[in-house]
């Protein structure tokens, strides 16, 4: 007994002194890095569940693409992940409240809109109804005037004639009754169209203004705010979805592996949050600054689980 614990003693001595020549010689990433959950304020509306999940998803990024282990949660760790809550939340929450407003803005307008297409096509059918009814009635009217003009001069028309005259007088009368009802509903259904279509103006004016507000509000081009990376700590400040709280984690991550930011837009590393992709992965940007830092998998990581491999088997060996 005295021999396993004499040999592991050791090789964790070894273990040790090499890492400490490799990491402070070579100046490799100490992989994977250990992390914690630590603060998380309740006024996220946030639960620890749901926070180990947005991590789980952001250390995803980066070990999916890289095809190495890079994080490990562990319930004691150096680095703490924190969710502290300030003005720079509330100022998202409200944000987001504007937000909600400007979609039911937006969705009113669309609805007028529709209103008002639809009634805009109505009435250009319902107008050459009425255009086509109109022509036809002053063809016939003009028909019917030259016949009794005609019979008047003659001394007037037989009797079959005259009722046949009397007839068609009583269907342009009808005619013209109905006629002058289409021009009745024509106009009202252009002063509905007009007044409808002042409303949307005033309505457009108002969200483009609304619009206007928010971006002078809320929308600005600064770097991360929404979280940081102080060495022993990550804090994240705010974020306004699930996608935004993944990329914040997942940048901040990145700087925990001592990477910089990167140009590209679409990168996880770039400064500006908002270029990048509905569906967040590392670019080539990002894959070649982790490169330039970590390398492929480092002969310390090589080297660390050769020596815990051995004393696995050695300590199992000894104790059986």
């Amino acid at each position: 007994m005295l021999r396993t614990s004499y040999t592991v003693a050791l090789l964790f001595s070894i273990m040790v002194a090499g890492a400490y020549w490799y990491t402070s010689v070579e100046a490799v990433c100490r992989l994977p890095v250990y992390y914690t959950l630590g603060e998380l304020d309740e006024r996220f509306g946030l639960s620890e569940a749901e926070a180990r999940t947005a991590l789980s998803s952001a250390e995803s990024i980066w070990e999916e693409a890289t095809g190495r282990n890079l994080f490990t949660y562990a319930d004691e760790a150096d680095l703490n992940i924190n969710f502290i809550y300030d003005e720079r939340q509330q100022s998202a929450n409200l944000a987001d409240d504007a937000r909600v407003r400007l979609e039911s803005q937006e969705a009113i307008n669309d609805t007028l809109s529709e209103t008002y297409e639809r009634l805009v096509a109505k009435y250009k059918e319902e107008e050459i109804n009425y255009e086509s009814r109109l022509a036809a009635y002053e063809r016939e009217l003009n028909r019917y005037n030259e016949e009794v003009d005609k019979y008047n001069a003659e001394g007037g028309a037989p009797p079959a004639v005259y009722d046949d005259l009397q007839r068609r007088q009583t269907a342009l009368d009808s005619e013209r009754a109905a006629l002058n009802q289409l021009a009745g509903e024509l106009n009202q259904l252009s002063e509905q169209i007009n007044e409808i279509g002042e409303q949307g103006n005033y309505l457009i004016r108002k969200y483009n203004d609304s619009v206007s507000r928010f971006n002078d509000t809320f929308v600005t081009e600064e770097e991360f705010t929404q979280g940081d990376y102080r060495g022993r700590s990550i804090n994240i400040y705010t974020f306004s979805d699930r996608w935004e709280l993944t990329l914040v984690l997942a940048h901040e991550l990145g700087h925990a592996l001592d990477l910089d930011h990167v140009e590209g837009e679409a990168s996880i590393m770039h400064y500006l949050l908002g270029g990048q992709e509905s569906e967040l992965t590392l670019t080539a940007e990002d894959i070649a600054a982790f490169e330039a830092t970590c390398g492929d998998v480092t002969v310390y990581e090589r080297w660390r689980e050769q020596v815990l491999e051995t004393v696995s088997s050695l300590t199992t060996k000894f104790n059986n």
